[in-house]
């Protein structure tokens, strides 16, 4: 039978039929893959992408971590609940699992009486290794050097424990949606008596490929994606890693060497150090893809050891899984349910396009902040003056002698002061532990060997971590866009800013998968320091995603801002504003303008202006909204200066309305009517050698508030309205005159008389109407 449940025959026939009728695309059309490394298949659906979702969405990843927290069980100097004290380690730290899945003398539960019923003795040793003495940092925000050491305490801690045990599991969960309860930066080995069920399947499909092919099977895999070029992530000098053309989680990831490697101990200090370039690089682009500390858990599977560790083992080769469960965005997972659990696994989402996602996100900006907030020792120098170290008031502080070697004892003084704070028999080696400081610990702290000599000076400065700033952006045209921020509290410290952008788009017809992002690029701060940075090129009906973060010696908060261009619009407001009179004309001002400089030259989109006006001496202003560059005033008042202030807007109400330009000023003209006026019946303009009168900024009147009310009349205007009133009376009188006579002529002279003719009688006879009867 074939994996689809049906014969040979009739699968070869419908995949025949199916493949004549449409052709495949894998972005658009379900199809299953086969896992040779484990002898899986996995169900891969990428049309699914296209649904909406209203699960569940996990909380926000971003949170501030303490660097040192005296209750948290992995920080130096903590006490574990085994009752067990913690060194003050400045790199790494192993020790045994206080609660341990596996013991090493667990009993053994005795042979079984059905087959159904089948349980082996499992034994082993379980520890923990902490990757660094802050809880604050991960290991994409460690150094090489840092992460080198943790590299080879893995070697050395597999060696260690595989002379006893077949099988060495060193596994990280990384984030609480992995299951994490601890943020220190830490891993787990288990070491068990027995071979576990994936070591099992991946040791049988390597064998049996090695026996029919002559070759390992990843080593052949890690040559063919070499050559195809469609799901390799990163490649360095020793090591390559790629989406597996099986991959089941979203964003899972495979890390080869390059070379025939059996075991983590058998690495080359090149490949080690190689190995942790490889991984800081790697797990930076995770962390950039959706700006959060990306969730995952990731392990490494090396050939057996224990008392087999001598066999042929050349089948296998050395690699490392990374599972990171994040599917659409920093708080949408992927969840291994129903059909997963019940069936096979499945997939929405294929290895090419999450490879292509990853491939994206070679500008990186968490490497820049690891050069700010972490450091290859314990006494860092990142930030400030030499001798500066940096705290938290109301924690924990470790102050170490730069000017001796780790450990090496030494006595404490505050400077100026003879008195002994700590002595060289404290067993701190050349650190000091200030518990709780406050402002009153800062100042300079000088440390002495044994012998008196002087080892250095620390100056200890208290400050608050980072809080998330605050963030605004603007586009003064529709082709870039800039961003400011401010701290949203002072922490006290030194501080710097790291921003980039990213833009969102929608998905298209070919499937792209929903919410693609391009990018992260910086966002240059301009100038260099300033906080403010500059985004050109950017699209108008585009939406983007800023990342503004905040790094001080005590660590990093970021703020995430979505906009869109036609949003944010605001331009700059017009330029050039003239207020001139009109000569002859009282009440008439002219204003013109120009458009703002940061607007395109030749634009192709118009911009529409409003303006503003009011005689200096009232608060009231007037407005109207110009159909061009220029507007005539025509309800001045007559002998008083005027302000005039211009606003612009896009013409098709993208965004708001700028701030409002300078004011200008001018007064309406005094003088007569020119005896000329030019052709086009347009207004004269103030002549240039009489500046004094109407010049943008005259010799400023008083502003005190006048209580008068507004005089809008005019001379002409009221000759105008006088003259309306007399046609209209004329034409009253003859309307009422006539009126009287026609009553007049209609009235009877009594009421016993004879009657009078009517007013049409003499006209019109009787007998002549139409229709009258013959009397």
């Amino acid at each position: 039978m074939s994996r689809s449940g049906v014969g040979p025959e009739q699968h070869r026939q419908g995949s025949e039929a199916d493949a004549t009728a449409t052709p495949f695309q894998a972005r658009e059309h379900q199809h299953i893959r086969y896992n040779p490394l484990q002898d899986e298949w996995v169900l891969v659906s990428a049309h699914r992408m296209k649904r909406p979702w209203q699960g569940q969405v996990e909380p926000s990843l971003l949170k501030t971590v303490p660097r040192h927290d005296p209750h948290n069980p992995l920080c130096p100097g903590a006490t574990r609940a085994n009752g067990e004290v913690n060194p003050h380690y400045d790199s790494t730290f192993l020790f045994d699992n206080d609660f341990p899945a596996l013991q090493p003398d667990a009993p053994n539960p005795g042979p079984s009486d059905h087959p159904l019923f089948q349980a082996e003795a499992a034994r082993g040793v379980c520890k923990v290794l902490c990757f660094h003495p802050w809880s604050d940092v991960t290991l994409p925000l460690m150094s090489v050097p840092e992460i080198r050491a943790v590299v080879d305490v893995w070697a050395s801690v597999t060696e260690d424990l595989g002379g006893q045990y077949p099988w060495v599991q060193i596994f990280e969960n990384k984030g609480a949606m992995m299951g994490c309860s601890n943020p220190h930066p830490h891993c787990q080995v288990w070491a068990s008596s027995f071979l576990p069920d994936i070591a099992q399947r991946e040791e049988r499909c390597q064998r049996a490929y090695q026996s029919q092919h002559g070759e390992p099977l990843l080593m052949e895999y890690g040559r063919q994606e070499l050559l195809r070029k469609e799901r390799l992530v990163l490649t360095s000098e020793h090591w390559l890693v790629l989406v597996p053309f099986w991959a089941v989680w979203p964003f899972q990831t495979l890390l080869l060497p390059r070379r025939h490697v059996r075991r983590l101990p058998e690495l080359t200090p090149a490949e080690r150090d190689d190995l942790a370039f490889i991984m800081k690089k790697l797990l930076t682009k995770y962390d950039n893809l959706f700006e959060t500390s990306f969730p995952y858990t990731m392990g490494w599977h090396g050939a057996p050891m224990g008392s087999e560790a001598g066999a042929n083992w050349d089948h296998w080769q050395l690699h490392a899984h990374y599972y990171p469960p994040l599917l659409r965005s920093s708080t949408v997972r992927k969840f291994m349910v129903g059909y997963e659990m019940l069936a096979q696994a499945q997939r929405d989402l294929t290895p090419e396009q999450m490879s292509s996602s990853c491939t994206g996100l070679s500008r990186v900006l968490v490497a820049v902040a690891t050069a700010l907030v972490s450091a290859a020792s314990s006494c860092p120098q990142a930030w400030g003056p030499p001798g500066v170290q940096y705290g938290q008031s109301g924690r924990s502080m470790t102050l170490c002698c730069p000017g001796v070697t780790a450990g090496v004892p030494v006595s404490w003084f505050r400077d100026g002061e003879t008195r002994l704070l700590q002595g060289p028999d404290s067993g701190l080696g050349h650190e000091l532990v200030l518990a709780l400081a406050d402002s009153t610990d800062e100042g300079t702290y000088i440390c002495r060997t044994l012998d008196g000599a002087l080892g250095g000076m620390v100056t200890l400065q208290l400050g608050y971590p980072p809080a998330r700033p605050v963030v605004s952006c603007r586009a003064a045209d529709y082709e870039n866009f800039s961003c400011t921020w401010s701290p949203s509290q002072v922490s006290g410290l030194p501080t710097r800013y790291l921003t980039s952008y990213r833009k969102k788009t929608v998905p298209g017809a070919d499937g792209q998968r929903v919410s693609p992002s391009t990018g992260p690029w910086p966002c240059p701060q301009d100038p260099p320091g300033a906080t403010r940075c500059v985004v050109h090129g950017a699209e108008f009906w585009s939406q983007y995603r800023i990342n503004v973060t905040e790094v001080n010696p005590l660590g990093a908060s970021t703020r995430l801002l979505d906009v869109s261009l036609q949003s944010i619009l605001r331009p700059d407001p017009p330029q050039g504003l003239r207020v001139e009179s009109v000569p002859g004309y009282p009440r008439r001002l002219r204003a013109s303008w120009m458009y703002p400089a940061s607007w395109p030259r030749q634009p192709h989109f118009l911009l529409k202006f409003r303006l503003q006006y009011r005689p200096v001496q009232h608060p009231a202003w007037s407005m109207v909204e110009p159909a061009g560059l220029e507007e005539v005033i025509t309800d001045a008042v007559a002998g008083l200066p005027h302000a005039v202030r211009v606003s612009a807007r896009d013409f098709l109400d993208a965004g708001t309305w700028s701030a409002w330009s300078p004011e200008a000023w001018g007064t309406p003209s005094t003088g007569p009517l020119p005896k000329e006026i030019p052709a086009g019946g347009k207004p004269y303009t103030q002549p240039k050698e009489n500046p004094q009168m109407d010049s943008p900024a005259p010799p400023r009147p008083s502003l005190l508030p006048d209580p008068r009310p507004l005089d809008h009349r005019d001379p002409l205007e009221q000759m105008a309205v006088l003259a309306s009133l007399g046609i209209f009376s004329c034409l009253g009188l003859a309307a009422g005159a006539l009126a009287l006579g026609l009553w007049l002529r209609l009235k009877p002279d009594g009421k016993d008389g004879p009657q009078k003719p009517g007013f049409l009688a003499p006209m019109i006879p009787v007998d002549k109407l139409p229709g009258a009867p013959n009397l």
